[in-house]
């Protein structure tokens, strides 16, 4: 937004110079001495002021003005032309002080009060050029009540640039109180500006101010502009989300595995309450079960086949994407290896972000080709796989193809998992192309996966029975949702 403050400056010195070229247009009218048959001194000496400002001699003009008024002081055109006189000089306080005496005397030169808006509006008087703008718009003479007219909205637009401005420096300055401030002043001056509103509703938000957060975000995705109104929307999906007592939500990925032939079924559900943004107490369940594994005189293992009932409490920090969480539940053994419901205990951390483009575009988007990424990463400690701390992590980097009828997008993956313990199969590096297509418009969270990876394994282990590398062909169906 720093741009503003330049055009503002070209403006400014462009209706400068176009004052004064048309003050200098004027000024054989307005200079040109009236023919008169008082041969008074006061009149040779107004003469011959007319004289020096032909011969662009101000000084010596503007001298002989005064001089003349001084012998005659109701003398209107010597007022005037003046205070001309003066501007012409680049006496800029000089000018406006002779234009303020003009129009004392005649409250309906509405000419000098056009040129008094000008002469403030360059010393950056915002409050008095609109004042006497205001003044010539209300004048019979259609031409200057026009230029007035015109002035008044370029100042006001000019004046709103400015407290935006300032109001960018403030956030930049992490002053951001007196920024809201600034940007309330914006918005009721003028509530169409669409921009402020957002920006307005991102800061109410950030303070914690909900109530007038959703207020701006429903103001803004009102807005044509989907750059505007996109946004607006799913930040306002997100403040209805925080200020409801209660949450819940859902996220299941069933998958295939071509290195195994197998397929695996995890669901996470989860209900709790919010009593503040911070506090989040909840019951859960977290479900996995595959089609391969069995136990037996020669059990086989493939995925963690369990259901585990837990209560826990989350937290998430402020403006980060993070979320910190504690788990103490019982885990059912759906397989029958093992004990048949041992305790869970986990401690966590979760994090997200995406970034560029989304799958499904919006309505009014184009169609074109645009790049589009997220990532995402937890690590935690979990008591019931031998006391373990786990990370991982997922990189998705891509652009979203240039498509008529079903969203889909082109990515590199990258998926890295890393333990305390050094069991093998937890300590891998991945990396392969994905196709993720949403099969229904209507719904956004439904994705379609399919990716190769190639892997190898980070700790070598003798019991490994797969190799260090593996390649392995996933198809997935991913559905996650909050309500």
């Amino acid at each position: 937004m720093c741009h503003f403050a330049d055009i503002r400056e070209v403006k400014r010195c462009v209706l400068g110079l176009c004052a004064s070229a048309c003050l200098l247009i004027a000024t054989p009218g307005s200079y040109a001495a009236p023919q008169q048959a008082d041969n008074t001194p006061s009149v040779a000496v107004a003469e011959q002021a007319y004289r020096e400002v032909d011969a662009k001699d101000y000084s010596a003009a503007i001298r002989d003005f005064r001089k003349a008024l001084a012998s005659d002081p109701t003398n209107m055109d010597w007022q005037n032309d003046l205070a001309y006189a003066s501007l012409s000089a680049g006496a800029i306080d000089d000018a406006a002080a002779e234009f303020e005496r003009a129009l004392a005397v005649d409250p309906k030169n509405f000419g000098a009060a056009l040129q008094l808006g000008y002469i403030f509006e360059q010393l950056h008087r915002s409050g008095a050029a609109t004042k006497y703008f205001e003044i010539a718009a209300r004048g019979p003479d259609e031409l200057l009540s026009g230029q007035a007219r015109a002035a008044l909205a370029d100042l006001r637009t000019s004046d709103l640039q400015d407290r935006k401005q300032k109001g960018y420096d403030l956030l930049a300055a992490n002053r951001t109180a007196e920024a809201i401030q600034t940007f309330e002043s914006v918005h009721t001056d003028d509530p169409s500006d669409a921009t402020t509103t957002l920006q307005l509703a991102y800061l109410y938000s950030a303070e914690g101010k909900s109530e007038k957060a959703e207020v701006m975000f429903t103001e803004a995705s009102a807005s044509p502009d989907p750059a505007i109104s996109a946004p607006a929307k799913a930040a306002l999906l997100q403040v209805h989300h925080q200020t409801k007592r209660w949450f819940a939500s859902v996220y299941a990925e069933p998958f295939f595995q071509s290195r195994f032939s197998n397929e695996v079924n995890p669901t996470n559900l989860k209900i709790g309450l919010q009593p503040s943004r911070y506090f989040q107490p909840y019951v859960g369940l977290r479900f996995s079960r595959d089609i391969r594994s069995r136990s037996g005189t020669l059990p086989q293992i493939y995925s963690d086949n369990s259901a585990v009932f837990s209560v826990g409490v989350q937290s998430p920090i402020a403006h980060t994407g993070a979320v910190i969480y504690a788990e103490a539940g019982t885990a059912v053994n759906l397989v029958g290896t093992g004990p048949e419901a041992p305790a869970d205990y986990r401690v966590g951390l979760l994090w997200f972000r995406s970034w560029g483009a989304s799958l499904v575009p919006s309505p009014n988007a184009s169609g074109t080709t645009k790049w589009m990424g997220s990532a995402y990463a937890d690590g935690g400690y979990y008591s019931r796989y031998n006391r373990n701390a786990l990370a991982s992590a997922q990189l998705r980097e891509g652009i979203r193809l240039r498509t008529s009828r079903v969203p889909m997008a082109l990515l590199g993956s990258l998926n890295l998992v890393k333990d305390s313990n050094g069991n093998f199969y937890n300590n891998v590096v991945e990396v392969g192309p994905m196709l993720r297509v949403a099969p229904l418009r209507n719904a956004p969270s439904l994705a379609l996966e399919a990716t190769y990876v190639r892997g190898f394994y980070t700790v070598h282990d003798p019991v490994n029975p797969y190799g260090p590398r593996y390649g392995d062909f996933r198809l997935s169906l991913v559905w996650s949702k909050e309500f």
